[in-house]
């Protein structure tokens, strides 16, 4: 039998493995499907992780906001600084702890959807000095992207408006620029929708991991449609079923008087209704993370782009 010299070897792409999956349409709603089931085997260790990476920001800003209290500087403008200075930093420290913690998430996630145990150590593993970089890298290049966005619509639409968006003439063009925000919005997503999945799970560099983000969101765009509808649908459903709540219960009530007593019981009903939401539809939407970035590298993309 004649024995093939290297050169002669069919060549097979080293990256072949790491693109991303073309999937069907319908996959988006198997996103779902399988971020509810992960959510549903763990669904009380979940809200339990949801309610401690949403309350631990909060302590740390109010211990923030206790640190700053001082008293105030003699100059209005130095004191009216140091307030805009102060609520800067907090801001991007409390978004960099949610990016840190969406990390945990995704990897805790991973963890339960192979079987292994609910750790909730695994939260705070996007808190490691590596992990931690990244994610304040990918956190800075969100807002850098969002800023740049928003000026490539605005300063054309602006310079065409002469600066009055209330221009009769102008009003014919603002269906115009809603179609072009929903694109922005939309690119601005693709970008950094699994880039944390990317940084926690592959060990990817942010910018890498936007490109991939990218890419793999720009090749199923209808399986993201659908994702998408799914979640509109649901919260529209929501909403239908607060706002019949609501009008059910002040429709009885013959009086003004009985339903401004009604209104602290419903008060506290639709607080209820807000928490569940919250404990029960964040959880699955941040797992959907995972979900969907396995379904399209199902095995894996390794950190070369």
């Amino acid at each position: 039998m004649e024995t093939l010299q290297p050169s002669q070897h069919p060549i097979t792409p080293q990256n072949s493995v790491n693109e991303p999956k073309r999937l069907r349409a319908g996959e988006g709603v198997s996103w779902f499907t399988d971020s509810w089931r992960i959510f549903s085997k763990n669904k009380f260790k979940w809200m339990g992780a949801i309610i401690l990476v949403s309350l631990i920001p909060l302590f740390v800003g109010f211990l923030f906001g206790l640190l700053g209290i001082e008293s105030p500087p003699a100059d209005f403008n130095d004191f009216t600084s140091t307030i805009i200075i102060r609520e800067l930093l907090f801001n991007l420290f409390f978004y960099w702890v949610g990016f840190c913690f969406l990390g945990g998430i995704v990897l805790l996630a991973a963890q339960t959807a192979q079987g292994k145990n609910f750790n909730f150590g695994s939260l705070f593993a996007g808190f490691s000095i590596k992990k931690s970089g990244a994610f304040l890298i990918l956190l800075l290049l969100s807002i850098v992207v969002c800023l740049l966005l928003a000026l490539a619509v605005v300063i054309p639409f602006g310079i065409f408006a002469n600066g009055n968006f209330l221009r009769a003439d102008f009003m014919p063009a603002f269906p115009i620029l809603f179609i072009i925000l929903l694109v922005i919005i939309a690119i601005y997503s693709m970008m950094f929708w699994l880039a944390p999945a990317f940084v926690m799970l592959e060990d990817m560099n942010p910018v890498a991991a936007i490109k991939a983000s990218f890419n793999a969101c720009r090749r199923n765009i209808p399986a993201l449609l659908v994702y998408g509808l799914i979640w509109l649908g649901i919260g529209i459903a929501f909403w239908f079923i607060f706002m019949i709540v609501i009008v059910s219960a002040f429709a009885t009530e013959a009086s003004i008087q009985q339903a401004t007593a009604l209104s602290g019981p419903v008060f506290i009903l639709f607080f209820i209704f807000l928490v569940i939401t919250y404990l029960v539809l964040y959880p699955v939407a941040m797992i959907g993370i995972y979900t969907a970035y396995r379904s399209i590298f199902p095995q894996g993309r390794l950190n070369k782009y």
